[in-house]
């Protein structure tokens, strides 16, 4: 007879093909064409490269995270769109701590 797995090994189980599904969907990633999605975001500030504008997307981000989030165990809640939000915000986090070091650095040079 065979016994079921225990409760670690299936979080263990679930937490490693998590991991594996955001390390595939941050690869295939594409900055611009997701962001196009976002109805509020305009083309401008999906182009911009200044913290401002990062703060912006990482603020548009977190509101849909917290929309999707407030679905899970609905019938419209979408793991796919939930993992691809989270992707998404892991990136634009780095890109923001990115421009804010730039700009720091540029500002410091400055004086």
């Amino acid at each position: 007879m065979h016994n079921p797995p225990s409760s670690d090994r299936l979080r263990a189980a679930a937490r490693k093909s998590l991991q594996s599904a955001l390390r595939a969907k941050a690869e295939a990633y594409r900055r611009e064409e997701f962001l196009r999605s976002f109805h509020r975001l305009s083309r401008s500030v999906i182009a911009a490269e200044t913290p401002q504008a990062a703060a912006v997307v990482l603020k548009e981000l977190e509101r849909a995270l917290r929309a999707e989030r407030a679905r899970a165990g609905h019938w419209t809640y979408d793991l796919t769109r939930h993992i691809a939000l989270l992707v998404a915000h892991r990136a634009e986090q780095a890109r923001a701590l990115r421009l804010a070091r730039s700009a720091h650095r540029s500002a410091r040079d400055r004086v």
